[in-house]
């Protein structure tokens, strides 16, 4: 039967049909022709072409099927390292990418009768470190690459110098401020430091470090009031409070030469002041003799006891925060995902298992099917934990794995669900011990 004319109403309908992937069954890879119903394939076999072909694989059947079995290792290996790199990837779902291709070499040309097969054929090679899950067969390449290995090697080198220049600085910094501290003592000077309290201070305090000079040690408890004019050199170094975080720890990590400069600076400003005859900070005749300490007044006391109060809560609330942590994702549990807005809602309340923990807070999920029958699995997703949710089993005695809380990465098993309060009993796999968890601090296991 002729051809239809070019352009025609069923030259493009025959165009449209063939668009496309058709039935394997139908398809001879010796004439790379795809037959679109098993009367077409029947005719093509008596063809005179594919009689002529087939001869030419009777003389030499070997030798043909290692060059399709070669091409389609290739382009199931590059497509492994084009696209997925070094991760560990579902073998099924690295097929389904090759046979994409119209023209690609079929399976069942090669001298593999199954992907099973293949996949085990990689890793005797070493060109693939297979892994058989429940889930199917899982596969990761081998980088082999020169110039990547020598980068690779590179990277690794300039980390272990960069440590090397580290230890090196530390090392000149404790031997200064070993030096410094010798000077310190030829000048008889001692520093002392006093450990502010824990906890958050209320406004207007000041930090107050106090600092001896030729055995005599300054009282920086009363900074406005009048001081003694003959008793040699004394300090006060008053440090407002500061709501960055940072520059507090600075503050607190002065070496001693910057402590001993500080001083001698205060020291040359105090002199200058005592030579000013209208010094309104000059002590006065009557300021020699013995001054009376004042007792600290009410309001220091309860500020005080304020600070005591919030330190403690700040303990019980660290103490709390090292049960519970903020983050929960753990590897091969099963989630759902909740983000409306993903994909105009097309994952909306599907399952899916973490293949990988990113920086604690996100994941990388496979997306699992959403019926037996149907096959819209396989997708990979990068999302937040915001973004998912725990499955908790519907059947009694199912694993599940603990997220939160000093049990976090425990399996266990499920005892009883309790709907009315959103909690489950669970029973440790270790060591048999029963606990009560929310539904959100434990999920299904894959």
């Amino acid at each position: 039967m002729p051809k239809a004319e070019k352009g025609s109403a069923k030259d493009i309908a025959n165009r449209m049909k063939a668009k496309g992937l058709q039935k394997l069954k139908f398809y001879c890879q010796m004439c790379s022709k795809q037959c679109r119903d098993e009367n077409g394939f029947k005719c093509h076999l008596t063809s005179d072409s594919h009689l002529r072909n087939m001869k030419l694989f009777r003389d030499n059947a070997s030798g043909i099927m290692d060059d399709f079995s070669s091409e389609f290792e290739n382009v199931f290996v590059e497509t492994l390292r084009r696209r997925h790199g070094t991760q560990r990837m579902n073998a099924n779902n690295v097929y389904q990418e090759v046979i994409m291709d119209k023209n690609h070499v079929h399976m069942n040309s090669t001298k593999w009768a199954s992907l099973s097969d293949f996949v085990q054929y990689l890793g005797k090679k070493g060109k693939c470190v297979v892994e058989e899950t429940e889930r199917g067969w899982y596969v990761t390449y081998i980088e082999r690459d020169p110039a990547l290995l020598a980068r690779q090697e590179a990277l690794k080198k300039k980390a272990v110098a960069d440590q090397r220049e580290e230890q090196l600085a530390a090392e000149r910094r404790e031997v200064l401020r070993m030096e410094a501290a010798k000077a310190l003592d030829r000048a008889g000077g001692v520093v002392e430091r006093v450990a502010s309290e824990i906890g958050s201070r209320e406004d207007g305090d000041q930090k107050m470090i106090e600092m001896k000079l030729g055995g005599t040690m300054s009282t920086a408890s009363q900074p406005k009031k009048k001081r003694k004019g003959n008793t040699g050199a004394k300090l006060s170094l008053v440090e407002e409070d500061d709501d960055d975080e940072l520059e507090h720890e600075e503050s607190k990590k002065k070496t001693p030469e910057e402590s001993l400069a500080m001083q001698i600076n205060d020291r040359n400003i105090k002199q200058k002041m005592k030579a000013e005859p209208n010094n309104p900070s000059r002590a006065t005749p009557s300021s020699n003799s013995k001054r009376q300490h004042e007792p600290p007044t009410n309001a220091r006391a309860e500020n005080t006891e304020k600070k005591k109060h919030k330190s403690d809560k700040k303990y019980k609330n660290d103490d709390d925060k090292d049960q519970k942590k903020d983050y929960w994702l753990y590897r091969d549990i099963i989630v759902r995902i909740i983000n409306k807005k993903l994909s105009n809602g097309q994952y909306y309340k599907r399952k899916a298992i973490v293949d990988k923990v990113i920086d604690k807070y996100e994941a990388r999920v496979e997306v699992l099917e959403s019926s037996r029958k149907a096959k819209d699995g396989g997708d990979i997703l990068r999302l937040d934990q915001d973004d998912l949710e725990t499955v908790i089993p519907k059947e009694l005695g199912e694993k599940v794995r603990i997220l939160a809380g000093k049990h976090r990465g425990k399996k266990a098993k499920v005892l009883r669900l309790t709907k009315e309060d959103y909690r489950a009993e669970l029973r440790l796999t270790d060591d048999d011990r029963v606990v009560t968890l929310d539904y959100e601090d434990f999920s299904m296991l894959a």
